[in-house]
């Protein structure tokens, strides 16, 4: 029987499921009021613009948290496999649906049709070869593969599907690693190593990027060093190792707030980096203090009491927490086609916007169901059968479309 500390019998905590829906729902908001107009201008009427963009990194600040918290537990590769299972399916469930839509959607927008027979309807090139009439892009058979096999980062000519994508190559490379370090060099991860780790996951490409490639290289090779191995995103992670630290009283307060300034700091820099001269720019404000007031508020998820103010309306967190997967991978290109849908009928910005984020929650609901869940139930039912019970608990794995705290990621910049 679990012990009655394991995770299995500890009471659900309400904070980290409002974490992870309130980055989310910023994630889509910002994605919805201003990534969609910047990317297509007729979309811009909506009643107010969300230029803060931290949702993304707060998401994998919570991933690189519970990492630490669940690779101790029962066997890596289980707890590796776990990810990938959870991951996957869904992700390639939404690259072709994605796709499919894009591709005939766009086309109808630019009034364009394809050839004839089954393969130049869905692979093929418009009729007149056009893919970029508008900015409504018209995707290939190519785009279709580089998207299911995640290589978008290593070359800047490869279209994403969906801006979203960006986040899941970069989770399941910080997952492999984790597991590597923690099955080949435990020592590394139980002693000072892991806050050198993190240290270095901050600086460290910092100096790669700036200094050693320049911030204005941009040669094929030097973009697929950084993007292919997201190296520009390691200070989320590094973050989320550093609250974990501080959260089981192996750093202090002073150690831990040095190395979340630095995160702050990190993010501001590889997000902006056309601006690296301009340390002033207002632009940038609002995802520095958005990313800053997230990390304070996942430091008192790990480590305050439980939010339990938010019990009135926990079912429904709760809810979205399981699901907030799903929306993720389904709600920034479909709402885009959705928005211009909406619009072409006749439909303000004020109307758009609710119905457009209903139709997100319903899509991420609807992947869940369908995929996500019944998917990762299949993998892993072996393997599940003979977890220890240690491995089980209710909010031990950060993973999406769970009950309990998942991992997420989200897109373009944010």
């Amino acid at each position: 029987m679990p012990r009655s500390d394991s995770p299995a019998n500890k009471p659900r905590r309400i904070s980290w499921d409002a974490v992870r829906v309130v980055a989310v729902f910023s994630v889509m908001l910002g994605h919805i009021t201003h990534q969609g107009p910047l990317a297509h201008p007729e979309l811009d009427d909506y009643p107010f613009r969300i230029t803060a963009q931290y949702g993304a990194a707060g998401l994998m600040v919570v991933s690189g948290f519970f990492v630490c918290q669940t690779i101790r537990r029962g066997h890596t590769r289980r707890w590796l496999w776990r990810k990938v299972a959870r991951l996957l399916p869904p992700y390639l469930a939404a690259v072709v649906a994605t796709y499919l839509v894009m591709r005939m959607a766009g086309a109808a927008f630019n009034g364009q049709g394809f050839g004839e027979g089954w393969w130049d309807l869905l692979f093929g090139p418009t009729s007149d070869g056009q893919a970029w009439i508008s900015s409504w892009y018209v995707p290939v058979g190519w785009d279709l593969l580089v998207n299911v096999f995640m290589i978008q980062g290593w070359h800047n000519g490869f279209i994403w599907l969906d801006g979203s994508y960006w986040t899941l190559p970069v989770q399941l490379m910080i997952f492999a690693g984790a597991a590597l370090l923690w099955s080949r060099a435990r020592r590394l991860c139980t002693g000072r190593g892991v806050e050198w780790l993190a240290w270095a996951m901050i600086a460290g490409p910092l100096v790669l990027r700036f200094w050693i490639l320049g911030v204005y290289n941009q040669s094929p090779w030097a973009f697929a060093l950084v993007n292919g191995f997201g190296l520009h995103r390691m200070h989320a992670f590094a973050a989320g190792i550093g609250i974990w630290l501080w959260s089981r009283d192996r750093i202090g307060g002073r150690h831990l707030a040095l190395l979340l300034v630095a995160a702050v700091c990190a993010q501001d820099l590889h997000l902006y980096p056309e601006h690296v001269a301009l340390p002033g720019d207002p632009a940038r404000l609002p995802s520095d203090l958005g990313f800053a007031v997230m990390l304070i508020t996942i430091c008192a998820a790990a480590k305050g009491p439980d939010w339990t103010f938010l019990r009135p309306i926990a079912p429904l967190i709760t809810w979205l927490a399981g699901i907030s997967y799903g929306v993720y991978l389904l709600h920034q290109e479909l709402g885009y086609l959705l928005a211009k849908a909406l619009l072409d009928a006749g439909f303000t910005g004020w109307i758009r916007l609710p119905i457009v984020i209903a139709a997100a929650v319903g899509l991420g609901w609807l992947l869940t169901e369908a995929v996500e869940r019944p998917a990762f139930q299949r993998l892993t039912t072996g393997r599940r059968a003979s977890a220890t019970p240690a491995a089980r608990g209710p909010q031990d794995d950060f993973l999406p479309g769970r009950p309990g705290p998942a991992h997420i990621s989200v897109g373009d910049r944010s």
